[in-house]
């Protein structure tokens, strides 16, 4: 939180200064009106990557970025820009689209939870922080990160393409920390236990 402050006071009297000044204290200060459904958006976050078997920290800016929706991130970049693929699972469909028949609305709240759900919005959010001020985090179509659809990737593939793309600024054990937090959202949920403790996927496999 302290790095993130100063990082906007050197920004100085300009508009993007005052803009992350403001998100700043909306996402921390215990007097926020954001901050009770900031904390529903971390409790989330945190519940989610617990069924990929994900023990990380939220990062509290970014998620209130994703509660509040439009709000930019600390480098001023768009939240649909960052997690496109995530976005669109929120989009709603156009007037267009169902009046010919090709697609039905979709509830609100549902779009909202899938959007929160995303495998994006949650490695967006469940970037470290020190991370996320160099820009890490961000997906682009298709993509978790750095890691393509359906891609099979090993952890030196991952943390040497965050690297790169990091500008080789991070330490490798950062790098391979939050590598291996992509590897489990890329991998998916785990298949569910049945009552004998084998997973349904283990069954098939053996039938």
């Amino acid at each position: 939180m302290l790095r993130d402050f100063f990082s906007a006071l050197t920004r100085g009297l300009t508009f993007h200064g005052f803009d992350q000044m403001t998100h700043l204290r909306r996402a921390h200060s215990p007097l926020s009106p954001w901050r009770a459904a900031t904390d529903t958006v971390v409790a989330q976050a945190r519940a989610e990557a617990a069924r990929y078997g994900i023990t990380a920290k939220v990062d509290r800016r970014r998620a209130y970025q994703v509660t509040r929706m439009l709000v930019s991130n600390r480098r001023g970049e768009h939240l649909g820009d960052m997690v496109p693929d995530a976005y669109r699972e929120f989009s709603p469909t156009s007037a267009a689209t169902v009046h010919a028949g090709r697609r039905g609305y979709v509830d609100p709240d549902d779009r909202l939870t899938k959007f929160r759900a995303h495998p994006q919005t949650l490695a967006y959010m469940l970037t470290p922080a020190k991370l996320a001020r160099l820009g890490a985090g961000a997906s682009t179509d298709g993509h978790l990160v750095v890691i393509g659809e359906g891609e099979r990737i090993d952890l030196e593939t991952v943390a040497t393409r965050l690297h790169k793309a990091l500008d080789g600024k991070p330490s490798s054990g950062d790098l391979r920390a939050y590598g291996e937090i992509l590897l489990r959202l890329h991998a998916g949920l785990p298949a569910p236990e049945t009552a004998d403790g084998e997973s349904e996927e283990s069954e098939s496999a053996a039938a």
